[in-house]
């Protein structure tokens, strides 16, 4: 009795379900996917990757997967090919030397965080030729500005990316004062020119200071 209704089943189903029509479905589904990412593109931009960190959640420990684009692990193979013939500089504060080795690691994860941590640091991958430094400025002052000013006049080799940022040294030592507020404010301007500059023909992102809680 069982085998007769699945034998009617499967007869019933064939009659209005074929091949051609099902193909009709899977047509009909991947233009509505199409349609909506287009509309997603449209809505939200083409450069989808500007929401790497704003928007997506965590899959396992430290696997960070947004929600527009797609996340790469990169092998240190991998990451000598895309970096060959490179120079790399951070420049700033512990937080932008924790970046520094963090990316030095995926170029040579044998590297260890050793050194004068108040100081600058040089790394250099010879098999590749990729340079990545390391220099220490923890505030934004006039001392950063003439690092960065020297990069735009070509009066050392300017590097192809520049990661920058300070804060929290400000904040530190001055207490988080209105005042200190008011100065960097001041600093911060007075760079923005030259690493508007900077950025005609080079990489450069400036990292924000996360929010502290007192």
């Amino acid at each position: 009795m069982a085998a007769l209704a699945y034998t009617l089943g499967k007869r019933e189903i064939n009659h209005y379900f074929s091949v051609r029509s099902a193909k009709a479905l899977a047509l009909g589904a991947v233009l509505l996917l199409a349609a909506c990412h287009a509309a997603f593109r449209r809505y939200r931009g083409d450069d989808t990757c500007e929401y790497l960190l704003s928007t997506g959640r965590f899959l396992g420990e430290k696997v960070w997967q947004p929600h527009s684009c797609m996340m790469h692990k990169y092998k240190n193979s991998e990451a000598k090919s895309c970096l060959l013939d490179k120079h790399i500089a951070f420049i700033g504060d512990s937080r932008i030397r924790q970046l520094f080795y963090s990316f030095v690691k995926l170029i040579n994860p044998q590297v260890k965080e050793e050194g004068n941590k108040h100081g600058n640091i040089l790394s250099e991958d010879t098999s590749a030729s990729i340079k990545v430094d390391f220099l220490w400025y923890p505030e934004v002052n006039g001392s950063m500005k003439q690092r960065i000013k020297s990069w735009t006049e070509g009066s050392i080799a300017k590097p192809h990316v520049i990661v920058a940022g300070a804060a929290t040294w400000s904040i530190k030592i001055h207490n988080g004062s209105n005042e200190a507020l008011t100065q960097y404010k001041i600093n911060i301007t007075s760079i923005a020119p030259l690493l508007e500059k900077l950025a005609e023909s080079s990489d450069v992102y400036w990292v924000l200071q996360e929010r502290s809680f007192c």
